[in-house]
């Protein structure tokens, strides 16, 4: 049994980081993993609570959001959004994360194989955001995180994201973030164990983002960057532009630099597009990402779709 508990843990933590919730610092939306995860300061077009609450305030209407994650060894990440702005200064967005891995080969102790096994993570966010004066909001996200590692073996965990944004100009945005403030999972492995069993905690580790995006009219383009402040092997530099050559297409591409320990730097690239057509009362858009993955057999293929009215 404790070798299968380990075999868990180590494929939940294949999802890179190596910390509590690492599964779910994946990315949210196509948009945003093809442009490196950098869009902490981005209010323009549809935004994107996940990565900062301050930019609910910008979205102009509403907009449901549905994306599928495709990732190596058995990983699949879920995601659906709601957000909504608020006239005249304010906007929410509530939405539901799941991380899944699936088709884990269960072993006992002699190494025969007993069953398939799968474990589940989950993260319900709300935001609201408000603009206490033209072009500077600021905004709290409420976090909810439940992970169903093994039969009888669950934890939750409760805390938040403070994020704020200032619009310098029409077209300077500058954030900052700091992110799962209190998250901690609370174990307790006595219901597998007995009195071999143990009661434990592991916290997530705190993020401060320091993000700016920047627009250049000429070209119609956007380029942003963020910088990650936190433990090793999460601190990194994220960076991205996107191209806007028809109102109707977005090419965008990103990159995520990150020192780890006994490897140096390790690079991810990404790249992808989206497009959009307006019709009746309703703006459906697509987007697409590819977005390379150290240490594992192939990238994450992520696909977004989104109705905006």
């Amino acid at each position: 049994m404790k070798n299968i508990i380990l075999s868990l843990l180590f494929c939940s933590a294949a999802f890179g980081q190596s910390y509590p919730g690492s599964a779910l610092r994946i990315g949210l939306n196509a948009k945003g993993m093809a442009l490196g995860n950098s869009i902490s300061a981005m209010p323009e077009g549809n935004v994107y609570t996940y990565y900062n609450p301050a930019l609910a305030s910008f979205q102009e209407g509403g907009v449901v959001s549905g994306s599928i994650a495709l990732l190596s060894l058995g990983r699949q990440l879920n995601v659906i959004t709601y957000t909504q702005g608020l006239k005249p200064t304010a906007g929410f967005s509530l939405g539901l994360i799941d991380a899944n891995i699936s088709n884990i080969d269960g072993r006992d102790a002699d190494g025969v194989h007993t069953t398939d096994l799968s474990t589940n993570e989950y993260l319900a966010f709300f935001s609201f955001s408000n603009q206490f004066a033209p072009g500077f909001s600021l905004g709290l996200s409420l976090k909810a995180y439940y992970y169903n590692l093994y039969s009888g073996l669950t934890a939750s965990a409760y805390g938040f994201d403070f994020g704020g944004l200032y619009r310098v100009t029409d077209a300077l945005s500058i954030a900052a973030v700091v992110t799962d403030i209190g998250v901690q999972y609370h174990w307790d492995s006595s219901s597998l164990y007995g009195t071999d069993g143990s009661n434990f905690s592991t916290p997530f580790p705190h993020m401060v983002k320091f993000a700016a995006s920047y627009n250049l009219p000429i070209i119609n383009s956007c380029l942003t960057a963020e910088y990650d402040a936190a433990p090793s092997p999460l601190k990194g530099v994220r960076a991205g532009i996107e191209f806007v050559p028809l109102t109707i297409l977005a090419i965008r591409a990103g990159i995520y630099a990150s020192n780890q320990p006994n490897l140096g730097t390790v690079v991810a690239p990404s790249f992808g597009f989206g497009a959009k057509i307006g019709f009746l009362d309703f703006t459906p858009e697509i987007n697409y990402a590819y977005v390379s993955e150290p240490f594992t057999p192939y990238g994450i293929q992520t696909i977004s779709l989104m109705f905006g009215f």
